[in-house]
């Protein structure tokens, strides 16, 4: 009797034992990309790449380079995020533009420089450590052009203050507290006279760039 009893209580304990180790394989593990990744209050990030003018930009400036650095407010209930930029680009100037001004382009350089801050919005697509986004946002742009040439009597600076706007979208991949992104803008800075293109009203440009994210707290 006591030797039944041993043997169907093994048996037991084995087909016990075999249907744990069944159920634990069919329970889902969860992956790193799965999981929810903590959102930082304020992040700060920053990024550089290249600045390609449009429109009447593009026959008078070559295609340049940009930097930038912002701040990131997450706002709660899941709001859009309030995004604060400080740019800089920076254009050489082509013969063209140079020789309508009075310089002789074989003995002159020239470049254009914005320097801007940019205030708007920025709104995940998706939620997770992989986040396309897109960003919009208005701001104040100092625009500022610098002719050197013997032909114009020396280095002459021309600099005026614009309203602008850009926007654009991004794709964001968060590692804990650091994340990195790359994204494309487009830029819009409206002239009172055409700046350094007299017959544009506005200065058009596209930015591509890539950088670096870290959350603060």
């Amino acid at each position: 009797m006591r030797s039944t009893l041993s043997r169907a209580a093994m048996v037991a304990l084995a087909l016990a034992s075999f249907g744990a180790a069944a159920a634990a394989q069919e329970l889902p593990v969860p992956s790193p990309m799965s999981q929810q990744p903590k959102h930082y209050i304020l992040s700060l990030g920053v990024s550089g790449g290249m600045a390609v003018p449009t429109g009447n930009g593009s026959t008078n400036v070559s295609s340049g380079v940009g930097g930038r650095g912002f701040l990131l407010l997450q706002l709660p209930g899941g709001l859009p995020a309030l995004r604060f930029d400080l740019g800089y680009q920076r254009f050489n100037l082509k013969n063209a533009l140079l020789g309508a001004v009075g310089a002789d382009p074989l003995g002159a350089t020239g470049t254009n420089q914005v320097l801007s801050g940019v205030g708007g919005l920025t709104i995940n697509l998706l939620h997770g450590p992989v986040r396309p986004y897109l960003t919009a946002g208005i701001g104040g742009f100092q625009v500022k052009t610098n002719i050197d040439s013997s032909s114009v009597g020396g280095p002459t600076t021309k600099s005026q203050f614009n309203f602008g706007v850009d926007g654009g979208a991004g794709l964001a991949l968060n590692f804990g507290r650091v994340g990195m992104f790359t994204e494309g803008r487009v830029q819009n800075v409206y002239t009172k006279n055409g700046g350094f293109i007299k017959s544009a009203k506005s200065i058009q440009s596209v930015l591509v760039s890539a950088g670096l994210t870290v959350g603060l707290f």
